[in-house]
């Protein structure tokens, strides 16, 4: 009897293996890409935040010096009223600060002997709705109302010493 002459495999993958894998690393690199992309927008959302956050330091810093150094909070300056959407703080010497809100958004004027300077200051994104509560036992405030497209409104609390700094 003859041997019979077995076939060898030949060295390599069948078509199946390697469609199996090349969907495996499809479904791989889908899943990176949406990783990369979560990643990116957590990144955007990070910096958002950062931003909003220095301007509202900055604004801070200067509502409460101005307010530190008033020397009261009139209900008139001239032909201007204080009221929820303006606060007027009296400094020494018969100069004022004027904060204001309206269309333009937030306005900081300065009011004295050699004229107006008028400048406005920076709320960041989002555009927050500014109010201000009149002085109670000394204590002024600036509010902001952050309204969201989804969800609830944010407020952030700006407050102040009138004439001296209670930090």
């Amino acid at each position: 009897m003859t041997p019979r002459l077995r076939r060898r495999p030949r060295p390599g993958f069948t078509l199946l293996e390697v469609t199996v894998v090349m969907v495996a690393l499809g479904v791989l690199m889908a899943l990176g890409a949406e990783l990369i992309v979560a990643a990116l927008r957590a990144d955007a959302v990070g910096a958002a935040a950062d931003a909003r956050a220095t301007l509202r330091g900055e604004l801070a810093r200067e509502f409460r010096r101005d307010v530190a150094g008033a020397e009261s909070a009139p209900d008139k300056l001239g032909d201007v009223a204080a009221g929820p959407d303006r606060m007027i703080l009296q400094m020494p010497g018969g100069a004022a600060v004027v904060y204001e809100w309206g269309e333009t958004g937030l306005t900081r004027t300065e009011r004295g002997g050699d004229g107006d300077a008028r400048r406005a200051l920076p709320l960041g994104p989002g555009r927050p709705r500014v109010e201000f509560a009149r002085p109670k036992d000394g204590l002024v405030t600036l509010r902001l109302v952050e309204s969201p497209k989804a969800g609830p409104a944010r407020v952030t609390d700006l407050s102040a010493a009138l004439g001296r700094d209670l930090r």
